[in-house]
């Protein structure tokens, strides 16, 4: 080997020796930056480890009928800053358990519940709400409407989510009771003491009284629906009974010439007595006459001054003489007619002081004016 080769070998062998040398350093380098950037991820991982809050969000949605809970770390100051930073969102019809601006917690329980908007109707009254409840009448009573026992709910859907009206109607039942007046009827009964035509009343009856109580149902105040449930009757009803004659009437008899007479005296027994077997109390001479009960020859009456049906044994007189309502016996001064027992129920606008009017059912005109006496009865 010459000296120049042996020169070269020497400088080959050195700087393979500091290649050595330097890939060595280079190695203790990476080494060093690999250890620092481990320790560098252990403790800024420690770090943010130790400034996170742990927090529950539950997202309840009764519509889509879900319910999640997660757990989850945060370092937002703000629950909505929490929230914004796992992807929940809150929207305007939502209701959250705690407000979205207050600092978060560790350890914070945060609710949502997803809601939506309804009109909610009572009576003429509506107004729009936010509730989150699916069922029609929990809706309500989160919306501060307390259902009564008997109220009708109804929506245009079948539950809150297909709905966007509620009608709520306040239904209220009470028993109530009214009294009611049986009319008394009228039973007409026949009497052979009677004139055909003549009636009497026999009793005047009484109209009847009935309790009823009813169920009344009431819909937002109005009356729906009435219901009898009880009806008592209090007071019996007695029909009035009117006695009809029968027997048969008996003509005026015909005029025979008789004396003009107008009465201005009259004739009193002190003591009263009788006359064909009835007391009478006062006599007196008069002068009759006779009218018809046809209302085409009376002048148009149906009925007495006292409100009884014409007919035979009805007679007009001057109540300052005979007072109406008087029974009375009509016979002539000489016997050959009588009129019998009469009642004083009418009057007449040509009957003053000692006059008589007697009512026929025929052959009234037949009788002219005749001279009588008439007893006023006991």
């Amino acid at each position: 080997m010459t000296k120049q080769e042996m020169i070269m070998n020497l400088r080959e062998k050195r700087e393979e020796k500091k290649k050595a040398k330097l890939k060595a350093k280079h190695r203790r380098c990476t080494i060093a930056i690999i250890t620092l950037v481990a320790m560098m991820t252990v403790i800024f991982g420690s770090v943010y480890s130790a400034s996170a809050k742990e927090i529950t969000i539950t997202e309840i949605n009764e519509f889509a009928g879900t319910n999640e809970t997660k757990t989850v770390k945060t370092r937002s100051e703000s629950v909505e800053g929490a929230l914004e930073e796992h992807g929940v969102n809150v929207s305007d019809t939502d209701k959250i358990n705690v407000s979205t601006e207050k600092p978060v917690e560790d350890n914070e329980n945060i609710v949502i519940k997803r809601g939506k908007r309804v009109t909610i109707k009572v009576g003429e009254s509506e107004e729009v709400v936010t509730v989150t409840k699916a069922d029609v009448k929990d809706a309500l009573v989160e919306a501060g409407y307390i259902p009564g026992e008997y109220d009708q709910i109804s929506a245009n859907g079948e539950t809150v989510a297909s709905s966007d009206t509620i009608e709520l109607v306040s239904v209220s039942h009470t028993d109530e009771t009214e009294t009611e007046v049986i009319p008394k009827g009228v039973e007409y009964v026949d009497d052979a003491t009677l004139i055909k035509g003549q009636e009497k009343v026999v009793d005047e009856g009484q109209d009847g009284v009935k309790t009823i109580t009813y169920k009344v149902t009431y819909q937002d105040g109005q009356e729906a629906t009435r219901e009898v449930i009880d009806e008592q009757v209090t007071t019996e009803m007695r029909n009035k009974v009117i006695a009809k004659g029968t027997m048969e009437p008996t003509p005026a008899p015909k005029n025979t010439t008789v004396k003009d007479t107008f009465a201005t005296k009259s004739t009193v027994s002190d003591n009263g007595g009788t006359v064909n077997g009835y007391k009478y109390k006062k006599k007196i001479t008069m002068t009759a006459t006779a009218y018809s009960t046809s209302p085409s020859e009376n002048g148009g009456y149906t009925v007495s001054a006292m409100g009884n049906p014409l007919g035979y044994g009805i007679v007009a007189v001057d109540p300052s003489v005979v007072p109406l309502g008087s029974k009375v016996y009509v016979t002539s001064a000489d016997g050959s007619w009588s009129y019998g027992v009469a009642s004083a129920e009418d009057t007449g606008g040509a009957i003053k002081g000692n006059k008589i009017d007697l009512c026929y059912n025929s052959n009234a005109n037949d009788f002219g004016r005749r001279s009588c006496v008439v007893y006023i009865l006991d």
